[in-house]
């Protein structure tokens, strides 16, 4: 285990231990989406103890011009960059979701329990995506990583949204302290799941020997918020003969979204890290040209813009390059490039209720020996909310 993430693990274990009767009650709330908000969902009451169903239906029609291994979301790192050609249309409503809250008070502070999830399991069986508890400063369960700013989402039709977008929903347990009327620190133990592409033509297997640690600072008002987070965590390979592998990989993230108007948003993603790849899909461990593994590095940049051009019409358009880092003379992984874009329109023809929408989505891929691949997609949409 390399000295710097025990160095980490130490500090942040001590900013980690439960804080005393004056820590928060509540953390701020985030700032509202520019689009209609939904109306609250179904709510039922047993005594002071308030159960909310929540969620919706969504179908999604989509043609690909060009081949694309992820069919049911627009992920450029499956573009094939072997010159084929090839299109495919689907029907699915496998991003459609379901959930269920619990709020109550306990012992002077709310109680909040969340579970949550969609169709995207196999054979479109129901997945978790939520299953989470909130106390005070406290949140255990599965829900969206400390890493990421859940607020700064793109609104996209597509499911898999932008490239510099660290969208992982995991098991955890972070805590979370209001520093001032405006500011925040959360730190989190979470789990870990690093991909490591082992050294060629060597037997072994990939461990997880301890969880990340992350953490994040907030800023909001009523019409911006700017968030800074960062994750440690370490990655092992473990050859059948020979010690084993430690690669210590990390990250950061800066975000903000500016509310302009009275219904516009401009918002930006910036992050980079050796093993960024970790919380983006991509591996965030790889030999080099020697055979020593050594962490990824990666480069993600994403802005986007949202225009409600009334309170029933809303149009997204967002950018969205990763470039994968070497240094001279390192193999490591084979992808170099990858580009997003999206721009979408989306109607609601039953306010609050329902939407329609249509987008159209480029994507590019490119790797070290030259080769590339592009795609391009419409996705058109309809969606009900839940109603309230």
């Amino acid at each position: 285990m390399t000295m710097p993430f025990l160095l980490a693990w130490g500090a942040c274990s001590m900013l980690l231990a439960p804080a005393g009767r004056n820590a928060p009650a509540q953390t701020p709330a985030p700032t509202p989406a520019p689009e209609p908000a939904a109306k609250p969902p179904f709510t039922f009451s047993a005594g002071s103890w308030a159960v909310r169903l929540g969620g919706y239906i969504k179908v999604d029609a989509i043609h690909d011009f060009d081949p694309i291994g992820s069919t049911d979301s627009f992920n450029p790192r499956t573009i094939p960059v072997d010159g084929s050609d090839g299109s495919n249309t689907r029907i699915h409503a496998r991003e459609s979701r379901v959930g269920l809250a619990a709020f109550g008070p306990v012992e002077g502070r709310e109680l909040k329990l969340v579970v949550e999830g969609d169709f995207y399991g196999t054979s479109n069986a129901f997945r978790l995506r939520h299953a989470y508890g909130q106390y005070g400063f406290l949140v255990a369960g599965q829900t969206w990583t400390t890493f990421m700013d859940e607020d700064n989402i793109p609104p996209t039709i597509d499911f898999e949204t932008a490239l510099a977008q660290p969208l992982v929903r995991q098991g955890l347990v972070r805590f979370t302290f209001a520093t001032s009327k405006r500011t925040q620190l959360a730190f989190g133990i979470e789990e870990s799941d690093a991909q490591t592409v082992p050294p060629p033509d060597v037997a072994g297997k990939a461990e997880k020997p301890l969880p990340d640690l992350t953490a994040r600072f907030r800023y909001e008002t009523a019409r911006a918020h700017v968030q800074l987070s960062g994750f440690l965590g370490l990655t092992r390979f473990r050859p059948l003969d020979g010690g084993p592998m430690d690669v210590t990989i990390g990250g950061v993230l800066a975000s903000a979204r500016f509310r302009l108007f009275r219904r516009d948003s401009a918002y930006a993603q910036f992050s980079w890290g050796p093993g960024l790849g970790r919380y983006r899909g991509e591996p965030s461990a790889a030999p080099d040209a020697s055979g020593e593994l050594k962490a990824v590095k990666v480069t993600a940049l994403m802005v986007g813009y949202e225009r409600c051009w009334s309170s029933r019409w809303c149009s997204n358009a967002v950018v969205s390059p990763a470039w994968v880092e070497t240094d001279p003379g390192e193999a490591l992984a084979p992808d170099r490039r990858f580009d997003y874009i999206a721009a979408n329109l989306r109607y609601w023809f039953l306010e609050n209720r329902a939407w329609a929408g249509v987008e159209y989505l480029h994507g590019l891929k490119e790797v070290r020996r030259g080769a590339r691949g592009s795609a391009n997609r419409v996705q058109l949409a309809i969606r009900f909310n839940i109603p309230g």
